[in-house]
C-alpha cells in the first residue's frame, strides 16, 4: 500500500515539475521578443495598441526613420532602411488615417492628427502599405 502511494505521489510531483517547466518556458518565449509594434494616442499619451511585429528575434534595433503623412501624402512615400528599423508615422495632416499593409503585416487604429504609429522592420522584404481610409495615398518600404 505504501509503495502504491508514493508512486502516485511520484508521477504527480512529476506532473508538476513539467507544469511548471512549461510555463517557465512559454513566459520567457514570448517576453523576451522585441518585436513590438505600438500605436501612441497623443491626446491621451497613452498605448492602445502592443502586437508582435513580423520578423525573429533581433534585439538589435539599428535605426529609426519618421514618416509624415501630411497633405494627403506619405512623406517619404517609399523609403530604403535596413532590417532592425522602427518606423514611425506621424499624423500631420488635418484628417484621420490608417495606416494599412498591402499583405496585412501591419494595420494602425484610425490616426487623429497629431497621433502616430510605430512598427518594427525585423524582416527584409518590399512593404507596399496604404490609408485605409484614403487608398490613393499609397507608400513602400525596402528592407535590406
Amino acid at each position: 500500500m505504501y509503495r502504491r502511494t508514493s508512486r502516485g505521489l511520484l508521477a504527480l510531483i512529476i506532473i508538476i515539475i513539467i507544469i511548471i517547466v512549461a510555463g517557465v518556458y512559454l513566459y520567457y518565449a514570448q517576453s523576451s521578443n522585441p518585436n513590438i509594434q505600438t500605436v501612441i494616442n497623443n491626446s491621451t499619451n497613452q498605448s492602445l495598441a502592443n502586437n508582435t511585429s513580423i520578423g525573429n528575434n533581433s534585439t538589435n534595433v539599428t535605426s529609426a526613420t519618421t514618416i509624415s503623412i501630411q497633405n494627403m501624402t506619405f512623406n517619404p512615400n517609399k523609403i530604403t532602411i535596413g532590417s532592425g528599423t522602427n518606423i514611425q508615422w506621424i499624423n500631420n495632416d488635418n484628417a484621420q488615417h490608417q495606416i494599412v499593409s498591402d499583405t496585412g503585416a501591419f494595420q494602425s487604429n484610425i490616426l487623429n492628427p497629431g497621433d502616430s504609429y510605430n512598427f518594427f522592420f525585423a524582416k527584409t522584404g518590399i512593404y507596399g502599405y496604404h490609408d485605409a481610409l484614403n487608398p490613393t495615398i499609397t507608400g513602400t518600404i525596402i528592407v535590406q
